[in-house]
């Protein structure tokens, strides 16, 4: 609010002036009557910074400086959005670069994993369908009574030519659950469930998978550290804006004037908020 803002500061009217008339004489007038007689008009004093209002007594302003403030909510979606930016807003440039430089480093690094974990996922995706015989494990299923498949917590299933439809699901349950162990190429009809047998493919295969879990783990890790390096930001950049308009005073200096009794009367005013 404004403390100042009743205070007026006169520079016209409390100064006084020495006016010479043709007989010689001289005598002190005040300078709004000096104003008044003088050729010169407010416009033109101001170079057309103040609008004549006839008779209209409300205020009539040229600014001369104000000094602006930073929003929160603006620091804040700046931030939110773009790291750093809300930093950049309120003037902490060394702040801005940090936030955006952490955030480039994450999204690399998110970039870098997820890289990885696609193409691991592709190998183990080759890997299964050179050693995993799928129609061994559809034989073996087939000669299973009603009650035996019903024992089996998971399946695997077939398009309309007998092929395995190998979604996510169908690459997890050949590697994760001993049920499909006889489509390994390495263990075969003569070993089959429920008893469990060692498959080296098996094993090469669930460790490829790991590998390829273990990268898209690490890359969702860095997205949601970023996510998380975004709303720190969000927030650091509200506060510095309130830190900003509270640590310093905030001035305004003005040209005022008021139309009083047809003629123009010039003000200075000054005003702080804190």
């Amino acid at each position: 609010m404004r403390i100042l803002s009743g205070a007026l500061i006169i520079v016209m009217l409390s100064l006084a002036a020495t006016a010479t008339f043709a007989n010689g004489v001289s005598r002190i007038v005040s300078a709004q009557e000096y104003f008044l007689r003088s050729e010169l008009t407010m416009e033109r004093y101001f170079s057309r910074e103040l609008a004549v209002r006839s008779g209209d007594s409300s205020d009539l302003r040229g600014d001369i400086y104000e000094y602006s403030t930073r929003s929160p909510f603006k620091a804040f979606i700046f931030s939110l959005a773009v790291t750093g930016a809300g930093q950049y807003y309120t003037g902490s440039k060394i702040k801005a670069g940090s936030f955006l430089a952490v955030d480039v480093l994450l999204w690399s690094g998110y970039l870098i994993y997820h890289s990885k974990g696609a193409s691991k996922e592709r190998d183990y995706k080759a890997y299964a369908d050179q050693h995993y015989i799928a129609s061994d494990y559809f034989w073996w299923w087939d000669q299973l009574t009603q009650a035996q498949q019903d024992s089996f917590s998971h399946r695997i299933y077939q398009d309309a030519e007998g092929s395995p439809i190998k979604s996510h699901e169908y690459y997890e349950n050949i590697g994760k659950y001993d049920q499909f162990q006889v489509g390994w190429d390495d263990v075969g009809l003569n070993h089959p469930p429920p008893e469990q047998f060692y498959s080296a493919h098996r094993d090469a295969y669930l460790a490829m998978r790991k590998k390829s879990n273990d990268y898209f783990s690490n890359a969702t890790t860095l997205a949601m550290v970023s996510i998380a390096n975004h709303i720190v930001s969000a927030f650091d950049a509200a506060i510095g804006a309130r830190r900003f308009n509270k640590g310093a005073k905030q001035y305004s200096m003005q040209f005022e004037t008021r139309n009083i009794n047809g003629q123009l009367a010039p003000f200075l005013v000054l005003a702080a908020k804190f």
